[in-house]
């Protein structure tokens, strides 16, 4: 396979190989993205628990949209930078919400919007480790992170998370000649309590769960998501940087508390 090859994602019939470097790259940014640059959305729903030493207990659900910004492959790395918008909302109803009860400490919790990003990532072919059954082609990344989840960035305190991202596809949707494959993403994070919560003294972490799919279109985003996007008016969907300064979630929090 020649350069030309692999900018143009000419792939036929059983010829990709995962165990090859060149492969690998290209498979890996068409799963996850676009082996061509350009935008890739991901829409995703989930639930936050309340990890304790009694067990878990589901306290709040949470919608989001990922955006993944990708660059033109080269034959040695593939980068693209990633934004997140979302809300969350009561366990039994998609609606967005900004407080809620808390089923741990029975105490009205004031929320964050689900925000983050511009994130830059950029992989090369050895970061790349492909698991197969089949047809299934899948790929785990596993994140531990370090900082402080306090609601003070001042706090000194260093604490770690722990995320994991897998997204599976078919190996015969990356063998097509298309520059995007259709792909399931799974999403773990466990983490100290974010302070929102106001979990206080309990012993635990806060465990978030999600799954969802790379999508084509807005058709395809959910409705709640939809009226919720469209309500923001910051161009999210449309816009390849939404926004300039990098945020998260939990700044977000921070700054609406100074603000």
């Amino acid at each position: 396979m020649d350069r030309r090859d692999l900018l143009t994602g000419s792939f036929k019939g059983n010829d990709l190989d995962l165990g090859s470097p060149s492969d690998s790259l290209y498979a890996y940014a068409k799963l996850l993205g676009s082996s061509n640059s350009g935008m890739v959305h991901y829409c995703l729903e989930g639930t936050i628990f309340a990890h304790l030493p009694t067990g878990a207990i589901p306290l709040i659900g949470f919608q989001t949209v990922l955006k993944h910004v990708w660059e033109s492959l080269d034959q040695k790395t593939c980068s693209y930078d990633s934004y997140e918008s979302g809300f969350f909302h009561n366990l039994d109803s998609v609606e967005p919400i900004n407080q809620f009860q808390n089923p741990v400490t029975n105490e009205n919790n004031f929320l964050s919007e689900i925000r983050g990003g511009p994130y830059k990532k950029t992989i090369s072919s050895d970061q790349i480790n492909w698991e197969r059954s089949g047809d299934d082609v899948w790929i785990q990344e596993p994140n531990t992170r370090k900082g402080n989840f306090g609601i003070s960035e001042s706090n000194n305190e260093t604490e770690f998370a722990f995320s994991n991202s897998i997204f599976r596809g078919k190996l015969s949707e990356l063998n097509d000649t298309s520059p995007i494959a259709p792909a399931v993403m799974t999403y773990n994070f466990v983490s100290p309590w974010y302070p929102f919560f106001q979990m206080g003294d309990f012993e635990g972490k806060m465990y978030w769960q999600a799954v969802g799919t790379k999508i084509q279109s807005w058709s395809n985003v959910p409705t709640s998501m939809k009226k919720f996007l469209t309500k923001k008016k910051d161009n999210f969907f449309e816009s390849k940087k939404p926004w300039k300064d990098r945020t998260s979630t939990l700044k977000h929090y921070r700054d609406s508390l100074q603000g």
